[in-house]
């Protein structure tokens, strides 16, 4: 018999032998796990309790970084959710402060012309509401320039403020319309004192305060005396009130016109049907010379 058959024989003696060894094996476990079984709950808990003590500790240890972990991926996600968020909220705070801008100006708008109705025409009168877009005032003009639309505007048709009369149409162009005012050196406006009637023609100079020229030397005129329109020439109705005596110094006399012209926003242009005659006024002052 050669070597071959020598380790054959030897593997198959081994293979006989591990099958016994196995089933031993399976025995002896059996028998442990039935003894097992019999032993007291009491001493079961406490190798439980003594594994515990033993495991905690060290799952601790290994779940600190997955906690860790974990808290930093909820930080930078409550961060990205934190950012979006706010940066949506900031569009929003633009938006309606827009909005309310937007609304103050309609409330300043509304408050205006909510004024300007408080006007009553005369029955035979008819009146339009203006915005003014642009205002000139220097050393050779003092004038507005007023959108007025499809509305019909004349030349020489009267321009109030808020409570009194601040110019009259000078030039009427498509959709705008020039207003001379009577603080422009080319105004002269047929006046009166309401307090005495004493007549006169109140003569712009391009300064905030016109004057009152043509005026009887003997007529009584104080400070605060109210200044109207007293209708002679046509080109305004009598009783439109315009300003008051600011001062009476050396014969000159200046008034101040009721109407704050540089924050105002919105006219009246009022249509009294009158004829607009623009002849020479100071021929109806003479006897004042």
């Amino acid at each position: 018999m050669g070597r071959r058959g020598v380790f054959l024989i030897k593997t198959a003696e081994l293979k006989v032998l591990a099958r016994r060894f196995f089933v031993i094996i399976l025995f002896l476990a059996s028998f442990f796990f039935i003894l097992l079984s019999k032993v007291d709950s009491v001493v079961i808990e406490a190798a439980n309790k003594a594994a515990l003590d033993v495991t905690g500790p060290i799952m601790q240890v290994v779940e600190y970084p997955s906690r860790i972990i974990h808290r930093i991926y909820t930080y930078f996600y409550d961060f990205s959710h934190i950012y979006i968020e706010n940066r949506s909220l900031r569009e929003e705070n633009k938006q309606m402060m827009m909005l309310q801008n937007k609304v103050r100006a309609l409330e300043v708008e509304n408050q205006l012309l909510g004024r300007l109705l408080n006007y009553v025409p005369p029955a035979d009168a008819s009146f339009i509401s203006a915005k003014i877009i642009a205002e000139s005032g220097d050393s050779f003009t003092h004038i507005l320039l007023v959108y007025v639309g499809d509305e019909e505007v004349k030349k020489g048709q009267v321009v109030l403020g808020e409570e009194s009369v601040i110019g009259r149409i000078d030039e009427v162009s498509g959709h705008y319309a020039r207003i001379i005012l009577v603080t422009d050196i080319n105004s002269k406006i047929p006046v009166v004192v309401e307090r005495t009637r004493a007549r006169a023609i109140l003569s712009g100079d391009n300064t905030m305060m016109p004057q009152l020229i043509f005026l009887r030397s003997s007529a009584d005129v104080q400070e605060g005396d109210v200044i109207v329109t007293s209708g002679v020439g046509g080109m305004f109705p009598a009783g439109l009130p315009i300003g008051f005596v600011n001062s009476v110094q050396s014969g000159e006399i200046t008034v101040e016109t009721m109407a704050d012209i540089s924050r105002m926003e919105y006219v009246r242009i009022v249509d009294y049907g009158l004829s607009n005659n623009d002849d020479d006024l100071t021929s109806e002052f003479d006897e004042s010379k």
